[in-house]
């Protein structure tokens, strides 16, 4: 390589830098409020949460200014629209988490916020890389931080999930490294781009290919606690603090399927002589019956919604099997309403649990009580079962359109199962969403107690159920944004 070739490569990678202002601000940033933290100790819990905020919407503003597609620093990164998209949804998603209600604890604690922002810049990261390799770092900086997290209700039941969480984790991430390291040794390469020219080309690689895939799929099956490995997601679910549950029950879920159907399609794994989709689809069977079943004798509202978010990995996955635009806007379409739906379930189990009501059967009568808190509840749980009037239904509907629409074009069998079984799963959802309902309204309890909220819980509640009644009835407001996407790199 000549010095002027060098120079340029250096000049180019210096120029690069530009498209990365939002990710260097939230580094900046979290420093920053390391720094808060030294000076103001485990105080000022409302200056370090508004200093937060306002760092969200300064990489908010970084965002909108960094505009620049396509690849970067020797084709490491890849910007693209679905980028632009996704990292204003995963800083509004942090923002709503830094002021649950049962937070005060938590967010006097600067480290807290450090390690917060550190999951949104690992998420940020893994929906922009180019590089397996790459890949793999964001995914352990969003895994590490989260195992911190979990424990921070600091007691002996919260370390007990950390280390399961832990360990599991470690399994996943250790069987993903020698996939990674298989699909370099077949391949020669861990761009993704170039993986998907190798695969054009050489499709025969016997078995090898197959096995390096599923390691690497533990990976992303664990972060999407999909079946078999969804072991750890109750018992983490149920012990960590509840905004931090709710925030990775969110983010590390909705980057990792958005740089997975980026992966699926700039990769052209339809080619390879394995049928990966139909182990998905028996994945997303298992997930739904295993998710939604033991959701049904759950009476601890945390654990109950573990096995719900099992479930719905399972809905989402639908969009990676389908694997064409119309699938891919469908997932994305599902993963913006799921967070919003997910964020106010936690936020009002939360709000009731500040409260001192800790199981299902403690909302008895509660509906009847506060009628406004009661509706906005039974609003974001009949979004969750995917009935109408709400985004819980588009969303549901979208996915089970776009996979028809696949078996009308491909006519694989296990395309009807997956359908059949999808709706079915729907069904058996309802017994235990409802359940909240039905003990908010219509149970009632002799032990009445009073309840105290907050304008600023009000103001929330009502805002996230805004936001999923208003992707039901202005639904096209989001899918024309969507349909302006390539899908391809």
């Amino acid at each position: 390589m000549s010095l002027s070739s060098l120079n340029d490569q250096i000049q180019a990678i210096i120029g690069d830098f530009g498209v990365l202002l939002p990710e260097a601000t939230l580094i900046l940033g979290s420093f920053a409020l390391i720094i808060l933290q030294l000076i103001l100790k485990d105080k000022g819990a409302s200056v370090k949460t508004v200093s937060s905020l306002f760092l969200l919407g300064l990489i908010s503003l970084s965002v909108s200014t960094s505009s620049n597609y396509g690849t970067c620093f020797n084709g490491l990164l890849s910007l693209s629209p679905i980028t632009g998209l996704a990292k204003p949804f995963f800083i509004l998603v942090t923002g709503f988490v830094l002021l649950f209600p049962k937070g005060e604890d938590l967010l006097k604690r600067g480290e807290y916020h450090f390690l917060l922002l550190m999951i949104l810049l690992g998420s940020m990261l893994v929906i922009e890389v180019n590089n397996l390799l790459l890949f793999y770092l964001a995914l352990e900086l969003i895994s590490i931080t989260s195992y911190i997290l979990i424990t921070f209700n600091f007691d002996k039941k919260g370390f007990e999930a950390g280390i399961k969480y832990l360990l599991f984790g470690a399994m996943a991430s250790g069987l993903m490294l020698y996939g990674l390291s298989l699909i370099y040794g077949l391949t020669g390469t861990l761009q993704i781009d170039q993986i998907g020219l190798f695969l054009a080309q050489e499709t025969d690689l016997g078995l090898w290919l197959p096995l390096a895939l599923v390691l690497f799929f533990v990976g992303i099956w664990f972060k999407l606690s999909l079946a078999p490995m969804h072991i750890w997601s109750p018992d983490v679910y149920e012990a960590g603090p509840t905004p931090v549950v709710a925030y990775i029950s969110i983010l590390p879920k909705a980057a990792v399927l958005i740089f997975f159907g980026q992966f699926v399609i700039n990769t052209g794994l339809d080619l390879i002589d394995f049928d990966w989709k139909l182990v998905f689809a028996g994945l997303a069977l298992a997930s739904m019956f295993i998710g939604n079943l033991s959701a049904l004798s759950q009476s601890n509202a945390k654990r109950m919604m573990a096995y719900s978010s099992i479930a719905h990995s399972g809905m989402l996955i639908i969009g990676i099997i389908v694997g064409n635009a119309f699938g891919i806007q469908s997932m994305l379409f599902y993963i913006i309403v799921y967070g919003f739906m997910n964020l106010g379930a936690f936020y009002v189990i939360d709000l009731f649990k500040k409260q001192g009501f800790e199981k299902i059967e403690d909302l008895s009568g509660l509906g009847r009580q506060v009628p406004w808190l009661g509706v906005c509840t039974v609003v974001i749980m009949i979004a969750l079962a995917g009935l109408p009037p709400t985004g819980g239904f588009t969303a549901k509907l979208l996915m089970f359109t776009s996979l028809w629409e696949y078996y009308q074009t491909e006519g694989q069998s296990y395309l009807v199962w997956l359908f059949g079984f999808g709706l079915l799963n729907t069904a058996i959802s309802l017994f235990y969403y409802l359940k909240i309902p039905y003990y908010l309204f219509v149970h009632s309890s002799e032990n009445k107690k009073e309840i105290n909220f907050s304008i600023k819980d009000g103001t929330i509640v009502a805002i996230i159920m805004f936001l999923v009644l208003l992707s039901f009835f202005k639904a096209d407001l989001l899918l024309n944004v969507l349909n302006q996407f390539n899908f391809a790199l």
